[in-house]
């Protein structure tokens, strides 16, 4: 028995097999550039504190990034810059701010 394959043929069968090689998910991987901040903010009773202003500043470069805390008083900043120190804030009305210091953060890290 013997096999004939056509040029078009042949060129799907090698772009097929390329496609296998390279995943979607292998090169959607590859662009992580930044880290994340979550977290939950409580109260003293530890009740959670629904929309406190989470802020985060990067101090080499001053870089801001902000958020309000959700009903069940989690956040998340993502897109943040790798590095660090970061000093973060959180304020709402009724309350003290509060501050952590010497935050740092890795590449990919949440």
């Amino acid at each position: 028995m013997r096999y004939s394959l056509s040029l078009r043929t042949a060129a799907i069968a090698a772009f097929a097999a390329l496609g296998g090689l390279i995943a979607p998910s292998d090169a959607l991987a590859q662009g992580v550039t930044t880290a994340a901040i979550n977290g939950r903010v409580t109260g003293q009773d530890l009740a959670p504190l629904a929309s406190a202003v989470v802020s985060a500043v990067h101090g080499p470069s001053g870089t801001s990034y902000s958020t309000l805390t959700r009903a069940d008083g989690r956040f998340n900043i993502p897109g943040m810059r790798v590095g660090g120190p970061y000093t973060i804030t959180v304020s709402l009305i009724g309350f003290g701010d509060e501050s952590a210091e010497a935050l740092v953060l890795a590449l990919g890290e949440n």
